[in-house]
């Protein structure tokens, strides 16, 4: 995400310098994310708790997505408005790219800190010994060994 915060509205070669680095990078980066987080969310939850886990983080997931997207939008466009208001004529298409690149900037400092969260999290949660007891964090051992829903 960061690559394309160096866009400008004269950029050439847009899609093999920027856009397709930045496609590959941020495929990359949810595919080492999404299983760890998905698997986060339902670590410590017992047989019958699974479903409401993963349920209330897909549902966090979807929320935070449209008010991310809300917010960058807002960003793009009040940074895109204020850019048009200078003096010297600029070009509608020269703001619009600022108000990208502004967004841009803005959601990979948010990524940023939420990475050190994440870290700091996990850190901490390591220090403290919990995690998945054995037997897979259910409470009756494996979920083959569980009693049937029934």
């Amino acid at each position: 995400m960061f690559l394309l915060t160096w866009l400008t509205a004269d950029s050439t070669h847009i899609l093999p310098l920027y856009l397709a680095p930045a496609l590959v990078l941020t495929w990359l980066g949810l595919a080492c994310l999404m299983p760890p987080t998905a698997s986060l969310a339902t670590v410590d939850m017992r047989w019958h708790e699974i479903g409401a886990a993963s349920a209330a983080y897909n549902a966090a997931q979807q929320l935070g997505a449209a008010l991310g997207t809300a917010l960058l939008n807002t960003v793009a466009a009040s940074a895109a408005a204020s850019y048009l208001a200078r003096p010297g004529h600029p070009t509608p298409t020269a703001a619009t790219v600022h108000g990208y690149t502004t967004a841009l900037t803005v959601a990979f400092g948010i990524l940023l800190g939420a990475a050190c969260v994440v870290a700091l999290l996990t850190l901490a949660r390591r220090a403290r010994g919990t995690g998945t007891p054995p037997g897979g964090g259910t409470e009756h051992g494996r979920a083959e060994e569980a009693a049937p829903l029934s």
